[in-house]
């Protein structure tokens, strides 16, 4: 088959195993559609509110500006990588962790992205029931069903999605925002309305780990790219600008003061837009399918692509075995540890993405066809680093724990590094005098 003559079949060849070929590549455009309409969900509304009701507006949004340039720099750099190469998270891995070492790796995060699609088939179901009465279970698995059939068509898809959320999710805010800031009890406020409890580098944390693991994992989109630049300029349209203004919506929506406990829904503007008219309510249940869709197929193909490659499977069977396995977790009310599970990706995730990053960018190791089983110096950098951030989250948590967790990635990797080299070279001297 010719590479323009798949253009224009629906399913295109995912190369779950291969680089994509530079003739497969992708219109910026496409790649950029994938990752723009990513974030600007209803989920990140909620971090945007959470953030806003205890930092207060002002400190709120300067937190989630840092939080989404900190993501805009770790995936970017790894962007550039997959569209300079055309690799997958999977196979990138490989390269730092190691042919047998990447499997545990790969394996967490394509389980964490499958955790992430429960979580928002479950949220399909309760904001549809609680915002207009349906069903909940009913809901949760039409929502998943949906969500497969998508994935299961692959990149184009997602783009396509990615267009159709994008603009939806900007028209249902601005209603959202002018109702709340017409029907405010008490007028928009900069001050924090749910007390202590969050720090300003734990509200960094939050927005990072919001997108930690798709993050790490953004190869997956962004290998369809031309090179490497067009994937970091993709890149750019998801981290600041499409997070960062759906995190601003929630944050506008929580300090107009007309959400009931803010410090737990956030910036669930579901709950404004209901009760308003047959219009506005038909528009508001196409809005949850296809908003909550976008980031449920994002994090379905991010989990296919990666076990298809650990398993040696096709990218779209394991989108069948992924999806029903998440919609029964949904079922089973996973979606409800939300915020620990961000808890947890903010903890050990942040190094993995600074470990790949230093391994075959900053320090630039040649690529090399006989790749090792394993690569010690990777894990007791993510050990060491992972138990630094566990140490701040608990001792410190007025600071960041992605951004130390990052630092220290970096630090530990760096020297060992030093001392892998001087044995290295010290190995290959006594073998040249031996010989």
């Amino acid at each position: 088959m010719q590479p323009n003559q798949s253009e224009h079949k629906l399913l295109d060849p995912e190369f779950e195993h291969t680089p994509v070929p530079k003739e497969y590549r992708k219109s910026l455009a496409l790649v950029a559609a994938v990752w723009f309409g990513f974030p600007m969900v209803l989920t990140s509304a909620v971090i945007g509110g959470v953030i806003t009701a205890f930092l207060g507006f002002k400190t709120g949004v300067e937190a989630m500006l840092v939080g989404n340039l900190l993501l805009f720099i770790i995936v970017g750099l790894l962007s550039y990588k997959a569209g300079h190469t055309g690799l997958n998270f999977a196979l990138i891995a490989q390269k730092t962790f190691g042919k047998s070492g990447y499997y545990i790796v790969s394996g967490l995060l394509s389980a964490m992205v499958v955790g992430w699609f429960a979580f928002q088939v479950g949220l399909t179901g309760a904001t549809m029931n609680g915002s207009f009465g349906s069903n909940m279970l009913l809901m949760t698995i039409v929502g998943g069903v949906l969500y497969i059939a998508v994935t299961y068509i692959g990149i184009k898809a997602l783009s396509f999605l990615g267009w159709i959320a994008a603009p939806m999710y900007i028209l249902m805010a601005i209603i959202a925002i002018v109702i709340s800031l017409k029907t405010s009890p008490t007028g928009f406020t900069n001050h924090p309305i749910a007390g202590a409890g969050l720090s300003f580098g734990a509200a960094v944390s939050l927005v990072f780990a919001g997108f930690a693991d798709s993050g790490t994992m953004t190869a997956d989109f962004t290998r369809w790219a031309k090179n490497g630049r067009s994937g970091v300029i993709a890149t750019m349209f998801a981290f600041p600008i499409a997070n960062f203004l759906a995190e601003l919506v929630g944050g506008i929506v929580v300090a107009s003061g007309v959400i009931k406990d803010p410090g737990t829904n956030g910036g669930n503007f579901m709950m404004v837009l209901s009760g308003h008219g047959t219009l506005l309510t038909v528009l508001s249940i196409l809005f949850v399918f296809i908003n909550l869709g976008a980031v449920s197929t994002h994090c379905l193909y991010n989990g296919a692509v990666g076990w298809s490659h650990m398993t040696g499977k096709k990218m779209r069977t394991l989108t069948m075995i992924l999806g029903i396995i998440g919609i029964v977790a949904a079922v089973s009310g996973i979606w409800n540890v939300f915020l620990d599970w961000l808890n947890l990706l903010g903890v050990v995730i942040p190094p993995i993405a600074a470990i790949i990053i230093m391994d075959q960018l900053v320090l630039r190791r040649k690529s090399n066809d006989k790749l090792k089983k394993w690569n010690p110096l990777a894990f007791i950098t993510w050990v060491l680093s992972s138990m630094v951030a566990f140490v701040i989250n608990f001792k410190a948590p007025e600071l960041s724990v992605a951004v130390c967790g990052i630092i220290a990635a970096v630090i530990f990797y760096a020297i060992g590094s030093i001392f892998v080299n001087k044995s290295v070279s010290k190995s290959d001297h006594q073998s040249a005098v031996g010989e």
